[in-house]
């Protein structure tokens, strides 16, 4: 994705800055795949113009309804964007 388009769909949602560390972090939840992923797409970009490491996260977390067949979608999709990344 180009870097113009990518910036216009990021919003502010506060007007606290950013903070330095070690790593860019990813918190990976709804979009769980490494292509076609915007916010992915996002994080890569900050972390390349900062020159850190980009860390991915994927929280696992109770859904009611979910059963078996879904926790095993879930985390399928973490395990095959591993492999991508």
């Amino acid at each position: 994705m180009n870097e113009p388009l990518l910036l216009n769909r990021v919003k502010k949602l506060n007007s606290i800055g950013t903070n330095t560390g070690e790593y860019v972090l990813h918190w990976m939840q709804s979009s769980q795949r490494a292509e076609n992923n915007q916010a992915l797409e996002y994080a890569i970009h900050e972390a390349n113009k900062r020159n850190q490491p980009l860390l991915v996260y994927f929280g696992l977390t109770k859904y009611p309804e979910a059963n078996t067949r879904h926790y095993r979608f879930m985390l399928e999709g973490p395990a095959e964007t591993k492999e991508r990344l």
